[in-house]
C-alpha cells in the first residue's frame, strides 16, 4: 500500500507550566536496572486539564475521559507510582516479542514512559491523530503523564547534529532507546530501521562504546518501539485507553502532519 502525506495540522495542547517536583531514581544491579519515581516531567508541559477556550479543546471535549471525568479535557497532571525493572544486559532475539504493556519505555532524561504509538476502537489508529498533545509531544491519562509521537523534543541533552543521539532512556526490554541520529548525525528513517524500530550499531552503554541492538525514535509512524527484540518487563499502572479515539472524531479532525518529512501511513 503507498504511503502519503497529509498537509492537515492539529493545534498543540497550550501552555507552558510545571506539574510540581520531579522525583526519580535510577539503581542498576548485576542483573538488572530499575526506574522509581513519581511520574511528574523534569519539564514544563502544556496546561491540563486543557482550558476551554484554547485551540485543543473541542478535540479532548469531544473525548471520553472515563470515571470520574466528564471528559478528557478534564484530566489533569498528577503523581504516580512510577517503579519499572528492566534487564541490564538484555538478550537480543531473531524473533521479536509482541507489546505487552501500555508502557514501552522510561525516559531517564525526563522522568517519564513513553506509550505504545497506537489506539484501538474497532481500528487501529495513531494516537496522536486522535488527540493533540502538547509541545513535549505528552499527554495524561488517569493523571499519569507519557509520551508519544516525536517525543524527544523536550530531552535536556539531544546531543550535536552530526553525531549520534544520545540515549534518551530504555525499552521495557532494557534495550536503549535513543534519539532520531544515527552515525554522523544522519536522520534516520524506517528504511534505517527494523520492524521494532532499531538497528545494531555501534553506541555509548554503561560509559562504553559497544556494538549492540537499540532502538531509536524518528518522525515516522511508529516513531519508537514497535515490538521488542529482547524479552520486556511489565508495568501495569497504567490502565489500557483508546486516546479518546472514536470513528466519528476522527472524521471530523484529520492527522497532524509530521514534521521533517515523515509519512503518515
Amino acid at each position: 500500500m503507498q504511503s502519503i502525506c497529509l498537509s492537515f495540522s492539529t493545534p498543540y495542547v497550550s501552555g507552558s507550566v510545571w506539574n510540581g517536583k520531579s522525583i526519580f531514581k535510577t539503581t542498576v544491579s548485576r542483573k538488572e536496572r530499575r526506574f522509581k519515581g513519581n511520574g511528574l516531567p523534569n519539564h514544563k508541559t502544556g496546561i491540563y486539564p486543557v482550558q476551554e477556550g484554547t485551540p485543543a479543546y473541542s478535540w479532548y471535549a469531544a473525548a471520553p475521559g472515563g470515571p470520574p471525568y466528564s471528559s478528557a479535557a478534564a484530566i489533569p497532571i498528577a503523581r504516580y507510582d512510577l517503579d519499572v525493572k528492566v534487564p541490564r544486559n538484555p538478550t537480543y532475539s531473531e524473533q521479536p516479542y509482541c507489546m505487552n504493556s501500555l508502557v514501552t519505555g522510561v525516559s531517564t532524561q525526563t522522568h517519564v514512559v513513553w506509550h505504545a504509538n497506537l489506539a484501538y476502537a474497532n481500528t487501529w489508529v495513531d494516537p496522536i491523530a486522535a488527540l493533540p498533545n502538547d509541545e513535549c509531544w505528552g499527554h495524561p491519562f488517569n493523571k499519569e503523564y507519557h509520551y508519544h509521537g516525536y517525543s524527544w523534543k523536550c530531552m535536556p541533552n539531544q546531543g550535536g547534529a552530526n553525531t549520534h543521539s544520545p540515549l534518551y532512556g530504555y525499552a521495557m526490554d532494557g534495550f536503549g532507546i535513543y534519539g532520531p541520529r544515527g552515525d554522523k548525525g544522519v536522520l534516520l528513517t524506517n528504511d534505517d530501521l527494523d520492524e521494532c524500530h532499531g538497528h545494531i550499531g555501534q553506541i555509548e552503554w554503561d560509559g562504553k562504546l559497544t556494538t549492540m541492538y537499540h532502538y531509536h525514535l524518528n518522525s515516522q509512524y511508529p516513531y519508537g518501539p514497535g515490538c521488542y527484540r529482547g524479552k520486556p518487563s511489565t508495568f501495569n499502572a497504567l490502565k489500557p485507553h483508546l486516546h479518546g479515539y472514536s470513528p466519528e472524531k476522527a472524521a471530523i479532525f484529520p492527522p497532524r502532519e509530521p514534521p521533517q518529512g515523515g509519512i503518515v501511513h
